[in-house]
Protein backbone atom coordinates (compact mmCIF):
# COMPACT_ATOMS: atom_id res chain seq x y z
CA UNK A 1 0.00 0.00 0.00
CA UNK A 2 1.12 3.47 -0.74
CA UNK A 3 1.34 6.26 1.81
CA UNK A 4 -1.46 8.41 0.34
CA UNK A 5 -3.98 5.57 0.41
CA UNK A 6 -3.79 5.07 4.21
CA UNK A 7 -4.34 8.78 4.89
CA UNK A 8 -7.47 8.71 2.73
CA UNK A 9 -9.09 6.04 4.97
CA UNK A 10 -8.70 8.27 8.03
CA UNK A 11 -10.30 11.18 6.17
CA UNK A 12 -13.33 9.01 5.27
CA UNK A 13 -13.65 7.79 8.87
CA UNK A 14 -13.56 11.41 10.09
CA UNK A 15 -16.21 12.41 7.52
CA UNK A 16 -18.41 9.50 8.62
CA UNK A 17 -18.12 10.45 12.32
CA UNK A 18 -19.01 14.08 11.56
CA UNK A 19 -21.99 13.05 9.40
CA UNK A 20 -23.36 10.71 12.10
CA UNK A 21 -22.94 13.44 14.73
CA UNK A 22 -24.83 15.98 12.63
CA UNK A 23 -27.61 13.46 12.00
CA UNK A 24 -27.86 12.53 15.69
CA UNK A 25 -28.07 16.13 16.92
CA UNK A 26 -30.48 17.06 14.12
CA UNK A 27 -32.93 14.33 15.14
CA UNK A 28 -32.59 15.37 18.78
CA UNK A 29 -33.37 18.99 17.87
CA UNK A 30 -36.44 17.98 15.83
CA UNK A 31 -37.83 15.93 18.71
CA UNK A 32 -37.33 18.85 21.08
CA UNK A 33 -39.17 21.21 18.72
CA UNK A 34 -42.27 18.97 18.77
CA UNK A 35 -42.70 19.87 22.44
CA UNK A 36 -42.55 23.54 21.53
CA UNK A 37 -45.55 23.06 19.24
CA UNK A 38 -47.68 21.95 22.18
CA UNK A 39 -46.39 24.78 24.37
CA UNK A 40 -47.34 27.24 21.61
CA UNK A 41 -50.85 25.73 21.47
CA UNK A 42 -51.23 26.29 25.22
CA UNK A 43 -50.16 29.95 24.95
CA UNK A 44 -52.47 30.46 21.98
CA UNK A 45 -55.38 28.86 23.90
CA UNK A 46 -54.96 31.26 26.82
CA UNK A 47 -54.73 34.23 24.47
CA UNK A 48 -57.83 33.18 22.47
CA UNK A 49 -59.82 32.47 25.64
CA UNK A 50 -59.01 35.90 27.02
CA UNK A 51 -60.06 37.53 23.72
CA UNK A 52 -63.35 35.60 23.57
CA UNK A 53 -64.20 36.49 27.17
CA UNK A 54 -63.49 40.13 26.36
CA UNK A 55 -65.74 39.95 23.28
CA UNK A 56 -68.66 38.48 25.24
CA UNK A 57 -68.13 40.90 28.13
CA UNK A 58 -68.71 43.89 25.87
CA UNK A 59 -71.78 42.41 24.14
CA UNK A 60 -75.32 42.98 25.37
CA UNK A 61 -76.44 41.27 28.56
CA UNK A 62 -77.76 37.80 27.75
CA UNK A 63 -75.60 37.35 24.65
CA UNK A 64 -74.31 33.80 24.45
CA UNK A 65 -72.54 31.41 22.14
CA UNK A 66 -70.48 28.28 21.86
CA UNK A 67 -66.73 28.62 21.37
CA UNK A 68 -64.18 25.94 20.51
CA UNK A 69 -60.52 26.06 21.45
CA UNK A 70 -57.67 23.90 20.19
CA UNK A 71 -55.41 22.21 22.76
CA UNK A 72 -52.77 19.45 22.64
CA UNK A 73 -54.23 15.92 22.58
CA UNK A 74 -52.78 14.91 25.95
CA UNK A 75 -54.69 17.63 27.85
CA UNK A 76 -57.54 15.97 29.75
CA UNK A 77 -59.43 18.93 31.20
CA UNK A 78 -59.38 22.67 31.76
CA UNK A 79 -60.53 24.08 35.10
CA UNK A 80 -61.74 27.60 35.87
CA UNK A 81 -61.71 29.03 39.37
CA UNK A 82 -63.27 32.29 40.42
CA UNK A 83 -61.23 33.66 43.33
CA UNK A 84 -63.69 36.52 43.94
CA UNK A 85 -66.47 34.25 45.12
CA UNK A 86 -66.92 34.32 48.88
CA UNK A 87 -67.52 30.55 49.09
CA UNK A 88 -64.09 29.80 47.66
CA UNK A 89 -62.92 27.92 50.75
CA UNK A 90 -65.85 25.52 50.44
CA UNK A 91 -65.43 24.73 46.73
CA UNK A 92 -69.05 23.99 45.96
CA UNK A 93 -68.25 21.51 43.18
CA UNK A 94 -68.06 18.08 44.79
CA UNK A 95 -66.97 16.41 41.53
CA UNK A 96 -63.42 17.78 41.83
CA UNK A 97 -61.10 15.58 43.93
CA UNK A 98 -59.25 16.88 46.98
CA UNK A 99 -55.79 17.03 45.33
CA UNK A 100 -57.11 19.37 42.64
CA UNK A 101 -58.91 21.50 45.22
CA UNK A 102 -55.71 21.93 47.21
CA UNK A 103 -53.75 22.76 44.05
CA UNK A 104 -56.33 25.38 42.99
CA UNK A 105 -56.60 26.88 46.45
CA UNK A 106 -52.81 27.35 46.72
CA UNK A 107 -52.62 29.15 43.36
CA UNK A 108 -55.95 31.02 43.36
CA UNK A 109 -54.28 34.40 43.88
CA UNK A 110 -52.04 33.98 40.82
CA UNK A 111 -54.14 32.02 38.33
CA UNK A 112 -57.75 31.29 37.48
CA UNK A 113 -57.47 28.87 34.52
CA UNK A 114 -55.65 25.56 34.89
CA UNK A 115 -54.73 22.88 32.35
CA UNK A 116 -54.73 19.33 33.71
CA UNK A 117 -52.79 17.14 34.17
CA UNK A 118 -50.75 19.96 35.64
CA UNK A 119 -47.30 18.42 35.08
CA UNK A 120 -47.47 18.28 31.27
CA UNK A 121 -46.55 21.83 30.33
CA UNK A 122 -44.49 24.62 31.75
CA UNK A 123 -47.21 27.25 31.28
CA UNK A 124 -50.12 25.20 32.62
CA UNK A 125 -52.04 28.01 34.34
CA UNK A 126 -53.08 31.55 33.50
CA UNK A 127 -54.67 34.60 35.08
CA UNK A 128 -57.41 36.02 32.85
CA UNK A 129 -57.92 39.76 32.64
CA UNK A 130 -61.70 39.56 32.20
CA UNK A 131 -64.27 38.96 34.92
CA UNK A 132 -65.95 35.58 34.62
CA UNK A 133 -68.21 33.42 36.70
CA UNK A 134 -69.33 29.82 36.65
CA UNK A 135 -72.03 27.77 38.33
CA UNK A 136 -69.50 25.57 40.12
CA UNK A 137 -66.28 26.74 41.67
CA UNK A 138 -64.00 25.28 40.39
CA UNK A 139 -65.56 24.46 37.02
CA UNK A 140 -63.69 21.70 35.17
CA UNK A 141 -64.47 20.94 31.52
CA UNK A 142 -63.28 17.84 29.66
CA UNK A 143 -61.22 18.17 26.49
CA UNK A 144 -62.23 15.79 23.69
CA UNK A 145 -59.68 15.06 20.93
CA UNK A 146 -57.79 18.26 21.64
CA UNK A 147 -60.87 20.49 21.40
CA UNK A 148 -62.42 22.33 24.33
CA UNK A 149 -66.02 23.40 23.78
CA UNK A 150 -67.19 26.22 26.04
CA UNK A 151 -70.55 28.01 26.24
CA UNK A 152 -70.16 31.67 27.14
CA UNK A 153 -72.94 34.01 28.24
CA UNK A 154 -72.81 37.67 29.21
CA UNK A 155 -74.38 38.08 32.65
CA UNK A 156 -73.89 41.82 32.88
CA UNK A 157 -71.17 44.20 33.97
CA UNK A 158 -71.13 43.14 37.64
CA UNK A 159 -71.15 39.38 37.13
CA UNK A 160 -69.09 39.17 33.94
CA UNK A 161 -69.17 36.27 31.50
CA UNK A 162 -70.52 32.92 32.62
CA UNK A 163 -68.62 29.80 31.55
CA UNK A 164 -70.77 26.71 31.05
Amino acid sequence: MKRGQTQQIFVWILVLVVAVSILFFGIKLIKKSEGLKDEALIVRFFDNLDKKLSQYYYLDKGSSGEEKFLLPNDVKEVCFINSDISVLAEFTNTQVDEDKKDYFFQLKDFSDVFILPNNLYQGNRYNLTMVFTSIDNPKCLNVANGILTVNLENKGVTEGVEIK
